[in-house]
């Protein structure tokens, strides 16, 4: 049992019309298409007997069969010997793809997971197959989903699946800088290249050279980096602020809460970049549908402390606007109250958040913590350094000073309109 999991070795994700079935391999099990095999397969090119999975340790050995032909482990074509199948990696059977999770049970229902990102809910083990499958290409991976639903953890999935997995993965928030350092932020840029650049700057694209670039809130990207993110899609190539082109070879993976698709209608996101973004696309379900995946996350985020057995009542029907990140916040509050003792029913309803509301978003109002956003901005040196004073989440405090900088630039619209009359 770990953190209110227990594990039971590895299973397959397998697709089944437009969903992916779980199917538990706990012996060896003979695969194929006839009707005397383990685990049956309808689809052209796959022979009566394919192959023989068994579990040895943390993965499965896939062992082929003479009639079989055309089968791959991690990419790796099947021939003479033995391959190990392990979490995250896809096994394909005369091309019909099969994705090895980590498999567990909690609170006698399945659980599966691949790296950090696990549930025991249908709609994410959809979005788990999708975001693997993407794993083993270069392709751009676009994920969606609310906020707080475990953005970062699927493009962490996604880069550690891959074939760059040794490499870096350099994360980004988009919504974190303005239009001026955002471009070198990115790209780079070369001493004096603007005022504040005293030294020269590598961009996230050249750190992350042979590895992955994780942009977060790509939906706050100004239009002129929009065009230089497409170049780099299209050409691999970035334009360092005051320097050179240079070529990097970087896959990326983008992620927003926004609908970029009436984004695009209304004019504020290219339509041709969009495109190149979603080559898979990814939508995270929010909390509040993820079943009982509240009280096993919550036991995980408490080190593996049961809740009392009423607590599934308190934890299932509410509807989470913080999702994850607010379930966490909740399990913070509860090491707070009841330290290391036991969780009872009291503390539980104690730390939840009123309905309807994050912890984050209750005191003080958000018109007050807008204010007090403008203040820090004005005493700190830096944007960081006032998030840091804040005490917000960085998704909340970037949200107030986006909220800041479009009160400021709809004033100064109004003072220029005002000058030319």
């Amino acid at each position: 049992m770990h953190g209110g999991v227990s594990w039971q070795g590895v299973a397959l994700l397998r697709p089944e019309a437009r969903r992916w079935r779980r199917v538990a391999v706990p012996r060896r099990l003979i695969v194929g298409s006839g009707e005397d095999v383990d685990l049956r397969l309808e689809r052209p090119g796959i022979a009566a007997r394919h192959c023989r999975l068994r579990p040895d340790g943390d993965g499965v050995l896939v062992s082929a069969l003479e009639e079989g032909a055309g089968t791959s482990v991690g990419g790796q074509v099947l021939r003479g010997e033995p391959l190990l199948l392990r979490p995250g990696q896809i096994l394909r059977v005369g091309g019909l793809p099969l994705v090895a999770v980590r498999d567990g049970r909690a609170h006698d229902q399945p659980w599966v997971q691949i790296h950090d990102l696990g549930s025991g809910c249908a709609g994410v083990w959809q979005a788990m197959a999708t975001l693997a499958l993407a794993a083993s290409s270069d392709w751009p991976v676009l994920i969606t989903g609310e906020t707080g639903t475990g953005k970062e953890l699927a493009a962490s999935l996604v880069h550690g699946a891959s074939d760059r997995a040794r490499r870096p993965l350099v994360a980004l928030n988009c919504a974190a800088f303005n239009g001026g350092t955002l471009h070198a932020e990115l790209f780079g840029a070369t001493r004096g290249a603007y005022t504040s650049s005293v030294q020269e700057r590598r961009g996230a694209f050249e750190r992350a050279d042979g590895g992955t670039v994780f942009l977060d809130e790509i939906g706050e990207l100004p239009a002129e980096a929009q065009a230089a993110l497409l170049r780099v899609l299209e050409s691999g190539e970035v334009q360092v602020v005051g320097g050179a082109v240079r070529q990097v070879d970087v896959r990326l993976i983008a992620a927003t809460n926004r609908d970029l698709s009436a984004e695009v209608s209304a004019g504020r996101f290219r339509a041709d970049l969009l495109h190149r973004l979603a080559v898979s696309h990814v939508c995270l379900p929010p909390l509040r549908r993820r079943g009982r995946d509240a009280m096993v996350l919550l036991e995980r985020f408490l080190g593996g402390r049961s809740l009392p057995p009423d607590g599934r009542e308190f934890l299932q029907g509410r509807p989470w606007p913080g999702n994850v990140r607010e379930l966490l916040n909740v399990s913070r509050r509860l090491k707070l109250r009841v330290g290391v003792g036991e969780v009872l029913l009291d503390d539980l309803a104690a730390c939840l958040a009123p309905q309807g509301h994050d912890g984050e978003e209750e005191i003080p109002a958000i018109a007050d913590k807008t204010e007090r956003v403008a203040r820090l901005l004005v005493s700190e040196p830096t944007v960081s350094a006032a998030w840091r004073r804040s005490g917000l989440s960085r998704t909340t405090f970037y949200r107030h000073l986006r909220a800041i900088r479009r009160a400021a630039a709809e004033v100064s619209i109004k003072q220029q309109h005002y000058v030319i009359a």
